[in-house]
Formats: structure tokens, C-alpha cells, sequence
């Protein structure tokens, strides 16, 4: 079963200078070293909140953007920046993530509702089982918002960078394999979340968020 949020065309950001498109934004575009550095979850908030400003017109106050331009994309990078500043060891929980994501909001008069899904490493004998996380990924997608993950460690996967944030928009779901697509650098990534899950020896998670 596929299941994707209603929209996905509305991540594409176009350059008009250089005539390129891109599947969300790339945290190699801040202006900063350090942004540039570990801007990964500030990069994944700016894609999160921009897609429920586009798709809600109640949030659109999320994004300023008239649209996906590069330029004005990049604009909301630098303004969401500050909510989800990286430390020495980047933004390396969940719950940094929905606490800034809630503070952005709020200062844009808005309050959005964190769901999160924890993981802890794989050794963990209390971990939930791999059908609360195929749940709560098709609950976030069917709420029709994309869901922030993080990885700390890919475990088995190579299709992931290690301590990163990347933003799952669509999923395809079997019953031995749960294949994630994401946006990660401007890019389309594809990768097996169940097997992500099941090998990872470090803590991460996924986040998304309603009204």
C-alpha cells in the first residue's frame, strides 16, 4: 500500500537562475558556516512548516513565501534558523525539534499539536514493535504532513546519513519492508525504515504535526 501526503509537488523548489528544481530545501544553502554545517533540522522544519502553510490556509502564516522560489525558500530557512539552532551534537532529539517547531509557530500566533514516535536504540528490550512505527508513519501521512526523522545511527541501511534530519513524505508499506521516500538535501531519498528500525543502535525518532 502507497500512501503519500496530498501534495508533494508543493516541495519542489525551483532556482530560476540556474533553471534547477529541488525536493525541498538543502542546508548547504544557509548563509552561515554552521548552518551549513548542521542545519539539518532547521532545513526539515522550514519543509515541514512550509507544506502545512501551503496546504492549510488557516496556517498559511507559517511560510511568508509567495511561493517556492529558491530565494524566498531560503529567506524561511534563515527565519526559522533560530528556533532550531543546533548545539555541539546538532539537534539530536525529537523533543528539540517539536519544542521549536512549537515556539516558531507561536510566534507566528499559531499553535500546532506535536505527534512523536521515540526511538531508542535497538537493544532497548521496551522498544514499541515495528507496527506501532508503520503506524504512526501512516498516521502522519494520512493527516496529510510530512514527518521529520531523525537518525542518529543507519544501522543496516546505507541509504541514510548518519545524525541526520530528513523529511518522509510518502511510503510504500509491505509486510516485510517499509519503504520510506524523503526529502533530504533537495533530493529524493529512498530507504527501508523497517530495516532502519530494526538495526539502529542509537536513539532518533519521527515527529509530525496537527492543528
Amino acid at each position: 500500500m502507497f500512501i503519500s501526503v496530498a501534495h508533494p509537488e508543493f516541495l519542489e523548489i525551483s532556482d530560476e537562475q540556474t533553471h534547477q528544481s529541488f525536493l525541498g530545501g538543502a542546508q548547504e544553502w544557509y548563509s552561515s558556516e554552521w548552518g551549513r554545517r548542521a542545519g539539518c533540522g532547521p532545513t526539515c522544519a522550514a519543509n515541514l512548516s512550509a507544506y502545512l502553510a501551503l496546504t492549510r490556509p488557516e496556517l498559511r502564516a507559517l511560510y511568508h513565501g509567495k511561493d517556492m522560489d529558491r530565494v524566498e525558500f531560503l529567506r524561511h530557512m534563515e527565519k526559522i534558523f533560530p528556533f532550531f539552532a543546533p548545539g555541539p551534537m546538532g539537534l539530536n532529539r525529537v523533543e528539540l525539534f517539536s519544542e521549536g517547531m512549537a515556539a516558531f509557530a507561536a510566534s507566528r500566533d499559531i499553535l500546532l499539536i506535536p505527534h512523536v514516535f521515540a526511538v531508542s536504540g535497538n537493544r532497548n528490550p521496551d522498544r514499541p514493535p515495528v507496527s506501532a512505527l508503520t503506524a504512526f508513519v501512516r498516521a502522519g501521512l494520512d493527516a496529510d504532513c510530512p514527518l521529520g526523522f531523525l537518525n542518529l545511527s543507519r544501522g543496516r541501511e546505507k541509504n541514510l546519513q548518519d545524525w541526520h534530519w530528513i523529511s518522509i513524505i510518502s511510503a510504500d508499506f509491505k509486510p516485510d519492508q517499509l519503504t520510506a521516500h524523503a526529502s533530504d538535501e533537495g533530493n529524493l531519498r529512498e530507504f527501508d525504515l523497517q530495516l532502519w528500525y530494526l538495526s539502529t543502535r542509537m536513539s532518533g525518532g519521527l515527529v509530525y504535526f496537527t492543528q
